[in-house]
This record gives structure tokens, C-alpha cells and sequence, in this order.
């Protein structure tokens, strides 16, 4: 669980993100990735502080590759910002 947090999956990715109004921050992550637990926390707060300002979810890639793909996911974690152009979001550095 990740509580503010939402899990996207290809069955709710178009939805809540692409065909969506709202400002997204989605991060593509790996559960073996190291980097991508110890982000968990911060993320998390990141999702409760934003709440109601910016969506903000989370894409688990080894269960769901296809939905990086389009957004050339070379690494993990990997966070990008889903603006007004849901079709070319910017990478979050």
C-alpha cells in the first residue's frame, strides 16, 4: 500500500493520467530497486502534501514494462511530470 499514493496499472494508466486533467507525478520503479525503497517514505510525504494539487502514482515496471515504454524508462527510479502535454511529460530530476 501506499497510501496517497495511486498504483497505476493498464487498466487505470489512460484514465487517471493521459485522458485526465490533473497534474501528475508518476513514478516507474522496480521492487528490487534499492533506491526506488529508500525513496518510499519521501514519496509518500511527497503524495500527502500535494494532495489535491498534483496526483501523484507510482507504475510497478516489472509487473507493468508496456506502461514505461511510450516515456523511455531507461532506469530505476525513474519520475516524470504528466502537464498539460500528457504525451511528452518532463523527466523530475
Amino acid at each position: 500500500s501506499k497510501g496517497d499514493v495511486v498504483l497505476l496499472t493498464p487498466e487505470n494508466f489512460n484514465k487517471e493520467v493521459i485522458n485526465s486533467d490533473a497534474v501528475w507525478l508518476v513514478e516507474f520503479y522496480a521492487d528490487y530497486c534499492g533506491h526506488c525503497k529508500n525513496i518510499v517514505p519521501a514519496y509518500k510525504k511527497v503524495a500527502q502534501a500535494l494532495k489535491g494539487i498534483v496526483k501523484v502514482g507510482a507504475v510497478d515496471m516489472v509487473k507493468h514494462q508496456a506502461l514505461g515504454a511510450p516515456y523511455n524508462i531507461k532506469g530505476f527510479p525513474t519520475i516524470k511530470i504528466f502537464g498539460a502535454n500528457k504525451n511528452k511529460p518532463t523527466e523530475f530530476n
